[in-house]
């Protein structure tokens, strides 16, 4: 171990000689050169350099694992908001710069150590920010591991990809099998529509918080689209969440997603639907009436069998099928022309 300062030093000239020190040992490793410094009485919670870092921050950096353990331990009540957050965005930046993915861990280790210190809701930002360069890969690891250690952040995690417009990742989240119904919880209490739903239409729904006029980017369209071919009927709820909170504008191939994907429509909204002066509208109409008025293929009925006993995630499920590619498009409805 390097030697350390003696007790006589004192003010600031002492203070800067152990920050040298403290340093040093973190940046080897040196674990019981610094258990020994702390047993005599040496801070080791000190800012190391003008960038703030701290000897936290510099073992998280270091992916020093066995230090990181050390610190977390020892500083134990006396680690700071400040500090542990840094911590964290430390091993965002080193995730994407190194693209490691052991960083993952060692955030993960950090956020659950101090769960009452860390707000989760910053860290999910700063991510979001630092690991959207492609490829997605990372954003999608750090969204597991997110869920992981806080199934609470869900909504928050939603709504990012939705807000940054995170198409990639969110259809990656699905195929590795996330379930919709976890991404996009309705609370009953919270929400008094959800128990709406169990009594009247999706569509319903759907007129009843006036999607037909509302403002969209595709990207939103696209996410209510995945939403949509990743959902049977026991996924439902999500839909309708991503309905309520995001709405689509209903004259876009998003009414064909349904349709196909076996949801039906009440007379009431096709009464509505047939009232309104859009070309789109008359367009669907036609659309929906051709659909309807004609048997339906053999193809398309074993594909709405297919799909109703695929549970919660179906571009998850379909995935897992021993079956020709262009058959799995056609159960996740890749082209809504094609029924």
């Amino acid at each position: 171990m390097a030697a350390v300062a003696a007790g006589g030093e004192a003010g600031e000239e002492g203070e800067a000689s152990w920050k040298t020190q403290l340093k040093q040992l973190v940046q080897s490793g040196d674990v019981a050169g610094l258990r020994e410094a702390h047993r005599d009485g040496h801070n080791l919670g000190l800012v190391l350099d003008d960038a703030g870092n701290s000897a936290l921050s510099l073992a998280t950096s270091m992916a020093h694992d066995e230090m990181l353990d050390y610190l977390l331990d020892t500083l134990g009540a006396s680690l700071g908001q400040e500090e542990v957050l840094s911590a964290c965005i430390t091993a965002l930046h080193s995730l994407a710069n190194s693209r490691n993915p052991h960083f993952l861990s060692l955030l993960s280790r950090l956020m659950t150590s101090r769960p009452h210190l860390i707000p989760y809701v910053v860290v999910l930002q700063a991510a979001f920010k630092i690991l959207r360069p492609p490829p997605k890969d990372l954003l999608v690891l750090f969204c597991e591991t997110a869920l992981k250690v806080s199934p609470e952040l869900c909504r928050d995690v939603s709504l990012n990809l939705v807000l940054y417009e995170e198409t990639e990742v969110y259809w990656q989240l699905l195929t590795r099998g996330m379930s919709l119904n976890d991404l996009w919880p309705v609370n009953c209490q919270e929400n008094p529509y959800s128990r709406y739903y169990t009594a009247h239409n999706l569509f319903d729904i759907y007129f009843t918080y006036g999607c037909l006029f509302t403002i969209h980017t595709s990207s939103r369209n696209k996410i209510t689209k995945m939403t949509i071919q990743a959902a049977n009927g026991q996924a439902s709820p999500a839909v309708l969440y991503v309905i309520q909170n995001f709405p689509t504008d209903l004259y876009d191939d998003v009414f064909k997603y349904l349709m196909l994907a076996g949801f039906t429509m009440s007379p009431a909204a096709i009464h509505r639907m047939a009232n309104v002066e859009i070309d789109k509208a008359a367009e669907l109409i036609r659309w929906y009436k051709d659909f309807h008025c004609r048997p339906h293929s053999l193809k398309h009925l074993c594909r709405l069998c297919v799909r109703s006993n695929l549970q919660y995630n179906v571009v998850h499920a379909v995935q897992q099928i021993l079956l020709p590619e262009d058959l799995k498009r056609y159960l996740l409805i890749t082209d809504p022309n094609t029924y």
